[in-house]
């Protein structure tokens, strides 16, 4: 239906559509007595004419008409999606099923019978002005809801390029850092393995106290050293998951036992007496023997380290069918922190008795959870303190 350009429509515009004069003059009398603006068509090429020239709020439309009748009329309106809003209701004296069934089918909203009683054309024509009122405003919301939503889509998309570069540069960043450990770590390893070798020769010429002493210090803060250079690597790995586990049979009471040897000169030193009772069927776990021996020696020398000379260090292992456990067992002076910030690295917590902060805690927790399993830390009702690890019988 080709059309110039429509004119806004009138609030409550209705076009009344009735080849006879005397129903176009009653039902224009009672609309605008009720505040509706009104005109008139007085043939279906009429009323396509006006629909040309502005939109209406609604249509009373006549079925029987000469020339085009109501019905093809109403056929031509819903062709065209303009008009797809318009409430269109059937004035007729017709009351058979068929012609009301075939306003329906060609998109009428409603159907009243002549002669019509004028409260309940009233009453029907405000129901369907309110109801295109009421679908109006929902597209409205729609509209805007659409429009809210692309525009959140939009900022979303943006927020998320920005995450990715953000994201991106923290794993550059990360990776920069995870290599400056390594040159830190064996550029420190490096001189240190020059100071290591001409320090033991340099033990067996001491002739006095004090340059013993000396040497003393200087063989701690050499081992020390290397101790943080061999860390430092250990938790770029750990950290950087750059390794797959090496799942081989290990056993703990034999780790145990070569633990001791490697501790011998501090055990015998401090006068420590460390017993190791096995509980378990099997103290065999499967995974990688070195991380799991370093996980075990730190937490022995965490024992040692807070506990007092001449003291006790039990070492119990046990399993319950699914899991097996090692607990060290101390009556040193107990942890004095929360528990879950000693897993930090270099927490700022109490330091052993050479002023030494440890990072041995976070580095077994790193060593567990690689393994599949878990630490736990507390102090015992008795005094002292308990580390527990517990391995996966069966890491597959």
């Amino acid at each position: 239906m080709a059309r110039t350009e429509l004119l806004n429509p009138t609030s409550n515009s209705i076009l009344i559509i009735d080849d006879n004069p005397h129903n176009l003059q009653v039902l224009g009398k009672l609309l605008r007595e009720n505040n509706f603006a009104i005109e008139f068509a007085t043939s279906g090429e009429a009323a396509l004419e006006w629909l040309k020239k502005r939109l209406f709020d609604l249509l009373l439309l006549d079925i029987n008409m000469p020339g085009m009748n109501g019905f093809e009329v109403c056929l031509k309106v819903r062709s065209d999606k303009t008009y797809d809003n318009i409430p269109v209701i059937f004035l007729s004296a017709e009351t058979d099923r068929e012609s009301i069934l075939k306003g329906f089918e060609l998109g009428a909203q409603d159907y009243i019978t002549k002669p019509f009683d004028s409260r309940e054309l009233l009453s029907r024509v405000k129901t369907h002005l309110s109801l295109k009122d009421s679908l109006e405003k929902l597209g409205n919301q729609n509209a805007l809801l659409e429009a809210t939503v692309s525009e959140r889509t939009v900022q979303l998309r943006d927020a998320n390029e920005q995450l990715k570069d953000l994201n991106q540069k923290l794993l550059d960043l990360d990776k920069t850092k995870s290599e400056f450990l390594r040159l830190v770590s064996h550029e420190i390893r490096t001189p240190l393995n020059g100071i290591i070798g001409p320090l033991e020769l340099l033990k067996e010429y001491v002739s006095t106290k004090d340059v013993e002493e000396i040497i003393g210090i200087l063989d701690l803060s050499v081992k020390r050293l290397e101790r943080f250079a061999l860390n430092a690597l250990l938790i770029t790995r750990l950290k950087t998951k750059q390794f797959d586990i090496r799942k081989e049979s290990v056993s703990l009471s034999v780790l145990l036992e070569d633990i001791l040897n490697d501790y011998s000169t501090m055990i015998s030193d401090g006068n420590y007496q460390i017993k190791i009772i096995n509980n378990s069927k099997t103290s065999s776990i499967i995974g990688e023997p070195e991380l799991i021996k370093t996980c075990l020696g730190n937490i022995l020398n965490n024992s040692i380290s807070y506990s007092p000379k001449d003291s006790k260090v039990e070492i119990l292992i046990y399993d319950d069918y699914e899991n097996i456990f090692c607990e060290f067992k101390d009556n040193g002076t107990g942890f004095k922190n929360d528990a879950g910030s000693l897993f930090e690295i270099f927490n700022m917590g109490t330091s052993k008795k050479d002023n030494y902060l440890s990072i041995g805690l976070p580095i077994c927790k790193m060593i567990m959870e690689a393994h599949l399993g878990n630490i736990t830390i507390g102090n015992n009702d008795t005094g002292g303190a308990y580390v527990k690890l517990k391995f996966s019988a069966d890491l597959r």
